[in-house]
């Protein structure tokens, strides 16, 4: 599955395909090799990122599926909340006519800290 597609799809649905991009060593002889898988699963995590606040600024994605998307097990709803506000700040600079590519990067870096 593309990245782009991939990006639109449910939570499970990325992990699902994560685990089969970049499987995780069943028997390691080191601890770099399972270091190595993280490394790629948070780079391909970070491109879906971007992809997915190109959706949202597309129409593609709501604010809240993007919430969803990014929301860990163990957080709290403060952390959705600023969340939100880093998206609804992202569509209010797009509105302004702000360079879409500067937006979906500081968006990207703003959710990326959280």
């Amino acid at each position: 599955m593309e990245l782009k597609e991939l990006a639109l799809s449910t939570r499970a649905e990325i992990e699902q395909e994560l685990d089969m991009m970049c499987p995780f060593p069943e028997n390691p002889k080191n601890t770099y090799e399972v270091d190595l898988a993280l490394k790629e699963r948070a780079e391909i995590r970070k491109s879906i990122l971007r992809l997915q606040v190109d959706a949202f600024l597309d129409g593609k994605l709501t604010i809240d599926q993007v919430v969803a998307l990014q929301r860990t097990d163990n957080e709290k709803s403060d952390v959705d909340d600023v969340r939100r506000d880093c998206l609804v700040r992202a569509l209010d600079a797009l509105k302004d006519g702000r360079n879409r590519e500067d937006i979906i990067y500081e968006t990207v870096n703003n959710l990326n800290l959280l």
